[in-house]
């Protein structure tokens, strides 16, 4: 007997789903934005404890323009990285250098890559856009790769030696390059 009824009573609870369903597609909605209900009420000026405070929109572009998940909030800038001057020093000199030839300017080192027993580091040249990687024996700007470590890259030219260490700031106030013979 239950199965005489359940068909029925089935149909009778999606037809009411269905008058549901057409009553409210036949409701109209109020999808006017805030603003302009809050012109067309003559504002929420209501600071009633309690009562929602819609701010009024504006523009949001600063806000997707900040990182997510940085702590500050702010733009990633990236310090401008100024090549470091580095005087060249030799044992004898016999006579002074011109006053207007200046210094030799040491790459800068952004990267090092010890890989499989071969290292390479990465050099930047005085006034260049790009770096390039250089192995040991290779030749940038003058200045020969000698050495290369785990923290510092060791360059020669014309009989001067200039250490440039990965960690600059890690040397307690030394300089970048420490040149010498």
């Amino acid at each position: 007997m239950t199965g005489k009824f359940a068909a029925p009573v089935l149909g009778a609870m999606i037809a009411g789903l269905v008058a549901v369903n057409v009553l409210l597609y036949e409701t109209s909605v109020d999808t006017a934005p805030i603003i302009s209900a809050k012109a067309r009420d003559g504002g929420l000026a209501r600071n009633l404890p309690g009562s929602l405070q819609i701010p009024e929109a504006g523009d949001f572009s600063e806000t997707f323009e900040r990182p997510l998940f940085s702590p500050a909030r702010r733009k990633f800038v990236p310090e401008p990285v100024a090549p470091q001057a580095v005087e060249v020093a030799s044992v004898a000199v016999e006579q002074p250098p011109p006053q207007n030839v200046a210094p030799a300017v040491v790459p800068s080192l952004l990267g090092i890559s010890l890989h499989s027993g071969s290292a390479k580091a990465l050099l930047r040249v005085a006034g260049a856009d790009t770096a390039l990687w250089y192995g040991n024996g290779e030749t940038v700007d003058g200045w020969t790769v000698s050495t290369i470590d785990k923290d510092q890259a060791v360059l020669e030219r014309d009989g001067k030696v200039a250490r440039i260490s990965l960690y600059p700031s890690a040397q307690d106030g030394q300089p970048a390059a420490n040149v010498g013979q």
